[in-house]
């Protein structure tokens, strides 16, 4: 604790001298510092730097080797390779849901193009200014467990579906579901085909969380959180088999193991 206590202390503090972890794990935030002169790049896009010198990114499920180019003035430019630690994704598998919520009718098609149209304008909003964006996260339910992990393989009724982008967190009917950073509600909708009552939210420079399946939201499109704020209820809405959160976060679309970030205590 004292390690992860520290950590978040540096992070707080003027930090700059150039500095980027020796090796990362798949599925994860990743934080160093930069000079003020210096600019970092990943997958063509520059990385947000905040005041004191700490940038962040994020390493997807299926990385193999993060790969930056970092730039100093007009005329530096090296790239920069680091090593991701590769992890064993687990399958899991479920039996017994409904045919439709498993292949969609084509009658939903249209329903299902407006859904994503949706997703996709509110994931590109970014309200608050660039360099912004958070170190601590709190947990957003006290779940009685943890019923699928991120990143596992879905097989559902047999059929292979995309890897679980999210983590999801077994809860009793109702129990509040609380945002786990500050932030600005980006969207709010009631029913959603695949997930339900649904809250997503912006905490700067491209970091972003989702709230799925929920029972009720208290918040709306627009508003701003602090983390803690109750922003919804544990349901079982959308695609789902039973009460509990389906919890994401994300930088620029990466998706992260909630896991890696949420077992940090901060000071």
């Amino acid at each position: 604790m004292m390690k992860r206590a520290l950590l978040f202390l540096w992070l707080a503090a003027p930090a700059y001298g150039f500095s980027l972890p020796d090796s990362v794990s798949q599925a994860t935030f990743v934080y160093g510092t930069l000079e003020p002169s210096e600019k970092l790049y990943y997958r063509g896009q520059q990385v947000p730097v905040a005041k004191n010198g700490t940038f962040l990114l994020a390493v997807s499920r299926d990385t193999q080797e993060l790969t930056l180019t970092l730039k100093d003035g007009w005329f530096s430019k090296k790239t920069l390779t680091v090593p991701v630690q590769q992890r064993v994704w687990p399958v899991d598998r479920i039996e017994g849901m409904a045919s439709e919520k498993v292949t969609p009718p084509a009658a939903l098609k249209k329903r299902l193009r407006r859904e994503q149209k949706l997703l996709d304008a509110a994931r590109a909003q970014r309200p608050l200014k660039e360099g912004v964006f958070p170190f601590c996260f709190v947990k957003p339910v006290e779940e009685t467990r943890i019923s699928a992990p991120f990143g596992a393989q879905r097989m559902i009724n047999g059929v292979a579906q995309r890897p679980h982008s999210g983590l999801d967190m077994a809860a009793p009917e109702g129990t509040p579901v609380k945002a786990t950073a500050d932030g600005v509600v980006i969207l709010s909708e009631e029913d959603m085909f695949y997930t339900g009552g649904t809250v997503l939210i912006e905490h700067g420079s491209g970091v972003q969380s989702g709230y799925s399946h929920l029972s009720r939201r208290t918040v709306q499109t627009g508003e701003t959180v602090k983390a803690g704020d109750v922003i919804g209820a544990v349901g079982s809405t959308g695609r789902s088999t039973g009460p509990h959160l389906h919890f994401t976060l994300a930088w620029n679309n990466i998706r992260i193991d909630p896991q890696s970030i949420l077992s940090a205590r901060c000071p």
